[in-house]
């Protein structure tokens, strides 16, 4: 995955990487607001040793000093020293939670030692910084007295006595917001991105190629409320101008010719690895598509189990294929003559309880190679290749097959068991043909389209 996919990918699943780093800031917001604030008193000390007057003794007790500072800061963690400094002070608080309280630091090559206590009371915070200032200099004077008497050889000595905390040092609802807020963003994008590699569904042309080693020979756009309406048709008005839907059946039709320059199919088959993956559809304005440009074409409604086509194009379904197929009727009887011109309709007819028997029988075969001779073209519309093997079987005896697929909906690896589908059936795969699921995005080649005709129809209709 290059930069230019990533970006595509963050971009498609915006609203979960802006939700996630809103969530992030949010709980962090939640844990200030519920986090007991916390104040710091803090005492410095300093510390001296005793040196004779000449430079390098002063040198001497300089080292001597540095070196002890560091051990008095560990010192403060003592729970002996944290008792004096509860004795001292009279605080209600055990020795150990004063000595977790109590933090002591050493500033490197000084002789400064600085001592913090955090507690949740200001007040009580001061009185065990002045506790500390107290005791930890007579502590350290009688460890560093020698044990002949004498004078101490280090003294310690407060330079800045604590003060009243007025602020919390923490929650720091700031930090912890911003925090949040990045550990958020960076949730989102895991998560984006642990979606998008679970994810299976096929979202771009590019990707299909790369996956089937196959053209996709057409994009259909996202047909925005046509194909939702109650009773519509699914028809692509070719006759009212240039149309995004209508545009791009020309360009399948037209691809359809370069297959094979010599020999290109006439008898196509249209399936789809599962259904609602609109290959009805595709059959139908394939064909529509076909007789525009004066080809004479048959549409065979030949999904025996879940017939569309008759309904999408409101036609009667009484007799058809079944009725051929089953000896019943000759095909001169059941053909049907649609409103379209150029386009014939041969009827799926009664459902009956061998499908798959029926497609694969001699008076099949025959029937095909009969509708090859009078018409152009003869366009099949055939099951979905998972549920059933009509489809391939009806690809074995055509020129091939263009698989249907809905993108952000077909997955991969139901393409590929298509694939396999019609593999073992020796069919041949003439192509793709992808139906967006959904708009095409700003910037995208369907978003082009899109906008580039939409706004010439628009012209055109205010020029007339």
């Amino acid at each position: 995955m290059d930069l230019r996919d990533l970006l595509s990918v963050l971009r498609a699943r915006w609203i979960v990487i802006v939700a996630a780093t809103l969530l992030g800031g949010l709980l962090a917001l939640g844990m200030s607001l519920l986090t007991t604030p916390t104040y710091q008193a803090r005492v410095q000390f300093y510390v001296t040793v005793a040196a004779g007057d000449s430079a390098a003794a002063a040198y001497q007790g300089s080292l001597g000093a540095q070196q002890r500072v560091q051990s008095y800061a560990e010192l403060v963690k003592s729970t002996d020293i944290a008792q004096q400094v509860v004795a001292a002070t009279g605080v209600d608080l055990p020795a150990s939670q004063v000595a977790a309280e109590t933090t002591a630091t050493a500033d490197a090559n000084t002789v400064l030692l600085n001592l913090t206590v955090t507690h949740a009371d200001p007040q009580r915070a001061l009185q065990l910084a002045e506790g500390f200032g107290e005791v930890l200099p007579v502590v350290i004077n009688i460890l560093e007295t020698p044990d002949g008497g004498g004078p101490a050889l280090a003294k310690l000595t407060v330079v800045n006595p604590p003060t009243l905390p007025t602020a919390p040092v923490a929650p720091n609802t700031e930090q912890n917001v911003a925090i949040g807020l990045v550990l958020g963003l960076l949730a989102g994008v895991g998560l984006v991105l642990l979606i998008n590699t679970l994810d299976r569904r096929i979202k771009s042309k590019e990707q299909l190629e790369e996956l089937t080693a196959r053209p996709v020979v057409g994009s259909i756009p996202f047909r925005k409320s046509e194909d939702k309406e109650e009773g519509a048709e699914h028809l692509v008005p070719f006759r009212e101008g240039h149309s995004p839907a209508a545009e791009a059946f020309r360009r399948l039709r037209t691809n359809l010719q370069f297959l094979n320059v010599d020999n290109p199919p006439r008898v196509i088959v249209l399936t789809s690895s599962v259904a609602t993956e609109g290959k009805s559809e595709t059959a139908i304005n394939l064909s529509l598509a076909l007789a525009e440009s004066g080809n004479r074409v048959i549409l065979v409604e030949a999904d025996l189990r879940r017939p569309l086509v008759v309904s999408y194009m409101s036609m009667p379904d009484k007799v058809g294929l079944t009725n051929i197929l089953s000896g019943q009727a000759g095909f001169e009887d059941v053909v049907q003559e649609t409103r379209h011109d150029g386009v014939d309709l041969l009827a799926c007819g009664p459902l009956p309880p061998n499908p798959s028997e029926l497609l694969a029988s001699e008076m099949a075969r025959h029937l095909i190679d009969e509708l090859r001779r009078t018409y152009d073209y003869v366009i099949i519309d055939s099951p979905p290749l998972l549920p059933v093997t009509d489809g391939a079987l009806l690809a074995r005896i055509a020129d091939g097959a263009l698989l249907v697929v809905r993108s952000h909906r077909t997955t991969s690896d139901q393409i590929a068991q298509a694939l396999d589908n019609l593999e073992k059936a020796d069919a041949t795969l003439l192509g793709l043909v992808t139906v967006a699921n959904k708009p095409a995005k700003k910037g995208s080649s369907g978003y082009y389209d899109s906008y580039y005709y939409t706004s010439r129809e628009s012209s055109a209709f205010k020029r007339s």
